[in-house]
């Protein structure tokens, strides 16, 4: 082989390797966001989660918060899924069909998704995560507008590894404001694990 043909082999696997990093999911904290929820003629986006079975005999936590566009907490929850188990939520129903005190839905915000193990208790709870390092992997689809009015079209990416900023983004950003939005919302702001089967 030449030398020209070496080089864009290399390149041809560097890039291959490059795709495959870049998509794996290796952080306990994801991020993505969901457009055009309950929009009329528009399908639900889903949030698909798998424990990836790296132990096991760990059953994980998938501890999940829903924020609007003005940064406010909605619904949070803390779903339970066994090795290699897949777990599959509606961005419409499970994720906004309880909103804090039966307010206007969002139509666009963000979803964030932090791993856990179940704690000794044996109930997750996403205002008190227990965690040993092991993840959750997740996909999003997006529902877009399409060219002509009233249509749409979906797409799907990975959830987005992300940094936790320290321990108050944690503890009072996600724990403490989801005890405080269940608390307070009497019944509402939690969101549902019951799979959506799509």
């Amino acid at each position: 082989m030449n030398r020209h043909g070496c080089t864009l082999l290399s390149l041809a696997v560097a890039l291959v390797l490059g795709v495959g990093t870049a998509s794996a999911q290796d952080s306990i904290y994801d991020v993505g966001y969901f457009a055009n929820a309950n929009a009329s003629g528009a399908p639900s986006a889903q949030l698909r989660l798998t424990n990836d079975g790296a132990d096991s005999a760990a059953n994980l936590c998938a501890n999940i918060y829903v924020f609007d566009t003005a940064e406010e907490m909605q619904e949070c929850c803390s779903c339970e899924i066994t090795p290699d188990g897949y777990l599959d939520l509606s961005v419409n129903t499970n994720l906004l069909g309880n909103i804090l005190d039966h307010g206007t839905k969002p139509t666009r915000g963000v979803i964030k998704e932090v791993s856990g193990v179940v704690p000794p208790s044996g109930v997750c709870s996403p205002s008190n995560i227990t965690n040993v390092g092991l993840v959750i992997k997740g996909w999003l689809t997006h529902v877009q507008k399409g060219a002509t009015s009233g249509t749409f079209s979906i797409s799907e990416t990975p959830l987005t590894d992300s940094v936790l900023n320290g321990p108050e983004e944690l503890k009072v950003n996600l724990e403490e404001t989801c005890g405080f939005v269940q608390s307070l919302g009497t019944g509402t702001g939690v969101c549902s694990c019951a799979d959506a089967g799509d």
